[in-house]
């Protein structure tokens, strides 16, 4: 990247796109996307987050796994975390439960090497790679969540490495309900929702809470999150949405018991339009503000505090051009700005300016070809590029190949430029991540309802960043030290329908780094084998049933399954329901040194949706 360059204040940048964009989109509203292709005999799901404009799923040159409101309703999850341990690819590295702090991985990249949206908008923090699981979002209000494997930087820009995981809400007012839920220690969780409908206006709310004492010392835990969506016609959005947290922390981060208090806001505006039957695009703004304190030692309040409060502000105008049946034309401007005020970090800013482009184009009816490219510059960091070619053939009826490769980069984090505490001491010179990856698959649909999937990947990463040290008792410190060459191979096969749905997801992963001379915290700490199994049924007398079985073999580590249940029964509108996590009492880490809860049982009543 370049040198530092000469930048407009951040908020002067983000509104000066806003309008811009509000002029280069306008029009009426917007029609769903229709593929430059149509699979023959097959109509496929629309997804978002393949590409820079939806597209159909048989037209997906990427590896793009969905987690349907099928699956929400029928299996044991209560957090986004939950959900994620569906897919073997993707490595939810939990603190403790229920998403109290999660690091999410893909394809054995780091926990900062994912960027994670909320109807595609970025929710990655600044500050901290840490605070990317505080997803403001409840379970009730999840529609699906997509998850693109393989890098991500030509369509979002930074964070995309291993891949990108976005959490799509409902739409409407929804159906009311309410739920209540207590178990092992101490657990009580509730939620609501409800919303009504006026004219063009829908609106919905929805709250909840959770608690917990804890299953050892200082590993209590509450949390409490709101939501609220406004549409008013078919084009305008506007939603609020705020999760505040407070947990013990004990061995999260060093040896002694820390505690730590987090707040994540997002507000966000949305508008659609469509000029005319072959354009059609949106203008979306969103502001952020995360606040986090933290104890190194609770126990000596006064020792040792950070209190830290990022805000980010991000302004996308987006639009889609359909020259022909089988050809199409997406891209846009982003301007996006970051900034702190930090005890420990001291205060910092930095702004973003990016473009991104990407053609489909349909060579024939079962051959779709997709160029893309961004080019990102940072105030701080100077220019990216991240180009991406993208290919998706059907051969016969059932039987889909794509192959894409594509360049991917990650800006570090205030923390790892600036932070400093007895055991750490950060490096204000850092440079950006960047990598290579390749990946080529098969999507098989050989009924209705099953859909089987293989693929392979290869990713070459530079300039990684890591925190090293030469004794162990020296501090940490951040450096780029890394060239990382990782492989992978995946494998899943899903029937989702009336009565019972079922899945199997296998990974593999193999990555080596250069030879260090030096001790690292975090590289190579990923899950060679992981199996997931999952299922719902259908069974007599109103009831259903429903679990999950989880085995990660983690590398230098022995390998472990965790296994979850749930029974529900129907009675009348509400459900009566028992769940159960880790049900054989497995001694697990999914961070090392962090211990995790053995068995837990809860019982709950679920009333309405």
């Amino acid at each position: 990247m370049s040198p530092r360059a000469k930048r407009l204040p951040v908020k002067v940048r983000c509104l000066a796109v806003l309008v811009a964009g509000s002029w280069w989109a306008s029009g009426g509203g917007a029609a769903a996307q229709q593929p430059p292709v149509q699979p023959p005999a097959l109509q496929e799901t629309v997804v978002v987050t393949g590409s820079a404009a939806p597209v159909a799923f048989g037209n997906l040159t990427r590896t793009v796994r969905v987690i349907s409101r099928e699956e929400i309703a029928r299996l044991p999850a209560r957090s986004v975390a939950d959900l994620l341990r569906l897919l073997a690819n993707v490595d939810a590295r939990a603190r403790g439960p229920r998403g109290v702090q999660t690091d999410f991985t893909l394809r054995g990249a780091g926990f900062g090497q994912a960027l994670v949206l909320v109807d595609g908008l970025r929710l990655n923090n600044a500050q901290s790679g840490h605070h990317n699981g505080d997803i403001p979002v409840l379970v009730e209000d999840i529609e699906r969540i997509e998850v693109l494997a393989g890098p991500g930087s030509a369509l979002f820009g930074a964070d995309a490495f291993g891949g990108t995981i976005n959490v799509i809400t409902r739409r409407g007012r929804g159906a009311p309900g309410a739920t209540l839920v207590a178990g092992s220690h101490g657990l009580v969780d509730g939620s609501a929702s409800g919303g009504f409908e006026r004219g063009r206006v829908r609106q919905r709310v929805s709250v909840g809470a959770a608690r917990s004492s804890g299953f050892m010392i200082a590993r209590d835990f509450r949390t409490v999150g709101l939501t609220s969506r406004t549409e008013v016609g078919r084009a305008t959005t506007f939603s609020i949405a705020t999760l505040d947290k407070e947990f013990g922390a004990n061995g999260f981060y060093g040896p002694s018991p820390s505690r730590e208090w987090t707040t994540q806001t997002m507000v966000s505006a949305e508008r659609r339009f469509a000029a005319g039957p072959r354009v059609d695009g949106q203008v979306s703004l969103a502001y952020r503000t995360h606040r986090d304190r933290f104890l190194w030692n609770e126990t000596r309040p006064g020792e040792f505090e950070n209190r830290h409060r990022t805000h980010a502000i991000d302004v996308v105008a987006r639009a889609r051009w359909r020259p022909t049946a089988h050809a199409s034309v997406a891209g846009g401007v982003e301007q996006a700005g970051d900034w702190i005020r930090s005890s420990n970090l001291g205060d910092h800013d930095q702004a973003r300016t990016g473009a991104f482009v990407e053609a489909q184009v349909g060579l024939g009816r079962r051959v779709v070809v997709s160029p893309a490219l961004r080019v990102d510059r940072y105030s701080t960091f100077g220019t990216a590029w991240s180009p991406a070619l993208g290919i998706s053939a059907w051969a016969g009826e059932t039987v889909h190949l794509r192959a894409s490769a594509g360049r991917a980069f990650r800006v570090p984090t205030f923390t790892e430029r600036f932070y400093t505490d007895p055991a750490h001491r950060a490096n204000a010179a850092l440079g950006p991540e960047r990598a290579w990856s390749v990946e080529g698959g098969v999507d098989w649909f050989p009924a209705d309802g099953w859909v089987a999937t293989a693929g392979v990947f290869s990713r070459w990463e530079r300039d990684v960043i890591d925190w090293v040290r030469a004794r162990p008792a020296d501090r940490w410190q951040t450096t780029n030290v890394h060239r990382i060459r990782t492989a992978g191979a995946e494998v899943g096969v899903k029937r989702l329908g009336a009565g019972w749905i079922a899945a199997l997801d296998y990974a593999w992963l193999s990555s080596e780094a250069d030879r260090l001379v030096l001790l690292s915290k975090y590289s190579l700490d990923f899950a060679r084998h992981s199996v997931v199994m999952s299922g719902g049924v259908d069974l007599p007398w109103q009831l259903q049933a429903g679990g999950r079985v989880d085995v990660r073999g983690r590398v230098a580590r022995p390998a472990y399954a965790l296994v979850d249940a749930r029974l529900g029964r129907r009675v009348g509108p509400a459900e009566v329901f028992l769940e159960g996590a880790n049900l054989f009492d497995a001694d697990y880490e999914e961070i090392r040194g962090v211990a995790m809860p053995g068995r837990s049982i809860s019982a709950g009543l679920r009333v309405g949706y």
